[in-house]
C-alpha cells in the first residue's frame, strides 16, 4: 500500500553547550548527509540579519512548517475583528460542525480525529488548488470524532478547517488572503508548491529558507507579534511540559522561550522532502530544508545539539 507520511516533529533546540563546531552550515550539512539527504538548504539570522546560509535563495517545500503561515493568518483575522479565538467552527463556517473553537483548532486540541488526510494525500499530488473544502466535508460528515476536546492530538484536518475558515471569512482564496496578511508584512515572498498545493494550510507552502527565516523572525522573534508573549495567545499543553501554539511548538528554557517545528512528506515512488525551523530565545533563527523525510526524534536531537554547539561559538 502506498502511504504518505506528513509528520510534524516538535523538536526544540538544547541549550548551547561546549562548542565543538564553529559553523552552523557545516554542522547542518554533516547532519543532512548522515540522514541520506542529497542536498539541503539553511539560513541563519541573528537579530534579523543574515549570519550564515547555504542555497538559501532556492524555493523549498515547507511541508508541515506551512502550518505557522495558516495560524498567523488566523491571528491577523482575529486582530482585524473578523474572527475570534472563542468562535466555534460552526459559527466560523456557518454550518453544523463539531463543538470546538478556533483556538482549539489552531492548537490541535479540537478533538478531531482520525486524520483523514494521511491515506488521501498521494491522490492529490500536483493539484493546483487546496483541498480545504474537501477535507472539511470529510470532517463534518464524520459521525463521531475520536479525539478529546482540550487534549493535544496532532491532525492535519485542524489546519484544513482553518484554511476553509480563512477563505470563508475573507471572501478571498486562501493563498491570497495569507500572502497579504502574513508574508507581505514580513517582507518575504512565497507561494503554494506546484507539487503540494492541495495540502495548502497544513503542508502546501514553498519559499526560500532565507525568506522562511525572515518570516519566522518577523512574527516569532522577541519583538514579533507572537514572540513578544507567545503564551498570551492560544496554546495547548503537551505531555512533555511543552506547548503547541500558533503552528509552532514552544518550550520554556532557562534562557527563555524556544519555538520550533519540523515536518516531512514522503510518498512511495514519489516526492520526498523535509523541513526544520527554530527560533532561539535570543531571536537567532534557523530555517532548513532537505530532500529526505526525516521523522526520527533522535535524528532531530542530534541536529539540535550540532546547531546549538555551532551557534554558541559565534
Amino acid at each position: 500500500m502506498v502511504r504518505p507520511v506528513l509528520t510534524a516533529l516538535l523538536v526544540l533546540l538544547a541549550l548551547p553547550g561546549q562548542s565543538r563546531a564553529a559553523d552552523p552550515v557545516a554542522a547542518f550539512a554533516h547532519w543532512a548527509t548522515g540522514q541520506g539527504a542529497d542536498g539541503g538548504a539553511i539560513a541563519v539570522l541573528r537579530e534579523g540579519a543574515p549570519m550564515a546560509s547555504q542555497d538559501a535563495t532556492t524555493a523549498r517545500d515547507l511541508a508541515s512548517n506551512s502550518k505557522a503561515i495558516t495560524a498567523l493568518c488566523v491571528l491577523t483575522l482575529v486582530d482585524e475583528g473578523r474572527l475570534d479565538w472563542d468562535m466555534t467552527i460552526a459559527q466560523a463556517l456557518d454550518r453544523d460542525a463539531p463543538d470546538a473553537t478556533l483556538a482549539q483548532l489552531v492548537t490541535h486540541s479540537a478533538g478531531i480525529a482520525p486524520d483523514g488526510t494521511q491515506l488521501r494525500m498521494r491522490l492529490w499530488l500536483n493539484e493546483e488548488t487546496p483541498r480545504h473544502g474537501h477535507v472539511t466535508d470529510i470532517v463534518l460528515d464524520r459521525r463521531k470524532q475520536r479525539g478529546t476536546v482540550g487534549t493535544f492530538q496532532y491532525n492535519n484536518e485542524n489546519y484544513a478547517l482553518l484554511g476553509a475558515i480563512i477563505a470563508h471569512s475573507t471572501g478571498q482564496p486562501y493563498e491570497a488572503a495569507c500572502t497579504a496578511r502574513v508574508l507581505e508584512p514580513a517582507g518575504v515572498s512565497g507561494a503554494l508548491s506546484p507539487r503540494f498545493a492541495a495540502f495548502g494550510g497544513w503542508g502546501g507552502w514553498r519559499m526560500s529558507m532565507e525568506d522562511h527565516a525572515r518570516l519566522l523572525w518577523h512574527w516569532f522573534g522577541p519583538q514579533g507579534r507572537v514572540g513578544a508573549d507567545p503564551l498570551a495567545l492560544p496554546v495547548a499543553a503537551r505531555a512533555d511540559g511543552s506547548w503547541y501554539g500558533l503552528g509552532m511548538g514552544y518550550r520554556d528554557t532557562d534562557a527563555g522561550m524556544q519555538m520550533s517545528h519540523a515536518g516531512a512528506l514522503s510518498f512511495l515512488l514519489g516526492p520526498k522532502t523535509g523541513a526544520y525551523a527554530v527560533v532561539f530565545p535570543d531571536g537567532v533563527t534557523v530555517a532548513t530544508a532537505y530532500d529526505e523525510p526525516v521523522a526520527s526524534v533522535s535524528a532531530f536531537r542530534a541536529l539540535d545539539q550540532a546547531l546549538s554547539e555551532a551557534l554558541s561559538s559565534r
